[in-house]
């Protein structure tokens, strides 16, 4: 999952990464974001030295999000987490599963901890020039190359990785709503301190279904730092969604329901809004002969659960390797198997909504906890996933995956 949040702390550039003099850039990554910068570092790692440039509109890197992930296999930012739990619940009716794994710990890992980690790890090398404040206007192939037009003047370029993300107003985006296993998930959360002990710091709360469920599929999300200081979420599972006033107040009423605050009981400092398009619709991965879409944009973001971060590594990782190897694009990161439970999960949360809480609570409840983990990453065996089927109510899933159209199946294939 990932949260974009407003809060003071910035990361400033380091000056070897300041901009110098202009020429033909071998490699242009366009977005200093998650995928922008892993892809730079794993191509650093790959030996790359020819020349690496970044564009970014953004003025400076802020701590503007957090990345959460299980800890399932070593990426080079997992060492800057900013908290881990080995437990986790989930509270449905009358209901609460809490599952604990020393194995795989749940990480949180702040946007601010990341840019520095990662600005640090691409300024080693010298070869790498990063330019805030540039917004991209045009993109065009030519026979050498593709070049980049910006306010600021022009840039050709090799090879671009394009990591800016899916705007409201993306083409891609807005084919993708067409189709039927479709929703989004919006979240409106506050990063906040309790004037009195509130939290238990040793079990985050993925989600917490007892909210009321009167504006569609609702749950909060807690993530505990220590017993006064959290960040707490209220998120929709729907094709509507809420405004930030309404998003407000079920906030305030969950904190005061849950856990006895009352506004004038804790401080605010900071908040947080993300609207994650959960689609099982394949995004181009290479929209032009010289250009490759990353991150949410390459469609790195997990269809049924909305997590993106261990993806985005590993499929970062895979194309600087294919890239510096001189092969050809990657495969998918991601077992295929994945993309018709994904579909189907999807459909039955946007057409079955009033169900969701309590299969959830079932899933959860049935599945050992790392057989769960491995399942949610991508990781599972057969073994795994056959444990998790005998957790599930069987009819409705049986219906939703004989209603996949041949088409339908044929897309995510």
């Amino acid at each position: 999952m990932t949260a974009r949040m407003r809060r003071g702390r910035s990361v400033p550039l380091p000056d070897r990464l300041r901009p110098r003099g202009a020429g033909p850039e071998r490699y242009v990554i366009l977005g200093a974001g998650c995928a922008g910068l892993s892809l730079c570092h794993y191509l650093l790692e790959r030996g790359v030295d020819e020349p690496i440039l970044i564009l970014d509109r953004k003025e400076t890197f802020t701590d503007d999000r957090t990345w959460c992930f299980w800890d399932v296999e070593e990426t080079p930012f997992s060492g800057r987490a900013t908290r881990r739990w080995d437990s986790w619940a989930v509270r449905a009716g009358e209901r609460e599963i809490v599952h604990t794994s020393a194995r795989y710990p749940y990480l949180c890992l702040t946007g601010a901890d990341f840019y520095e980690d990662a600005l640090e790890k691409i300024s080693a090398r010298g070869n790498v020039t990063v330019r805030l404040g540039e917004s991209v206007e045009t993109l065009e192939e030519l026979d050498d190359g593709v070049l980049i037009g910006t306010p600021a003047g022009s840039y050709l370029a090799g090879n671009v990785f394009d990591g800016r993300g899916l705007p409201p107003d993306s083409p891609v985006l807005k084919e993708a709503r067409r189709e039927p296993a479709w929703i989004s998930q919006q979240f409106l959360g506050l990063r906040l301190r309790a004037s009195r002990p509130t939290f238990d710091p040793d079990t985050c709360t993925l989600m917490d279904f007892t909210v009321d469920q009167g504006r569609g599929l609702r749950f909060a999300y807690v993530l505990p730092f220590d017993e006064r200081e959290a960040l707490v979420e209220n998120v929709y599972l729907s094709r509507t969604g809420a405004p930030p006033e309404t998003h407000r107040a079920e906030l305030s009423a969950y904190l005061r329901d849950r856990y006895g605050l009352a506004e004038g009981d804790y401080e605010a400092e900071g908040e947080e809004w993300g609207d994650i398009p959960m689609t099982s619709r394949r995004f181009p991965r290479k929209p032009g002969t010289r250009i490759r879409a990353i991150g949410t944009l390459g469609g790195e973001t997990r269809p049924s659960t909305g997590y993106t971060f261990l993806r985005v590594q590993r499929y970062c990782r895979a194309l600087a390797a294919s890239v510096t190897g001189g092969g050809g694009d990657p495969e998918r990161v991601h077992p295929r198997r994945y993309g018709l439970l994904d579909r189907v999960f999807l459909r039955l949360l946007r057409e079955q909504p009033e169900r969701c809480p309590g299969i959830y609570a079932r899933m959860f409840a049935g599945t050992r906890p790392d057989a769960l983990v491995r399942f949610l990453t991508e990781r599972s065996s057969p073994s795994d996933e056959a444990g998790l089927i005998r957790a599930l109510p069987k009819l409705p899933f049986l219906r939703l995956a004989a209603g996949e159209s041949i088409d339908g199946v044929r897309e995510i294939l």
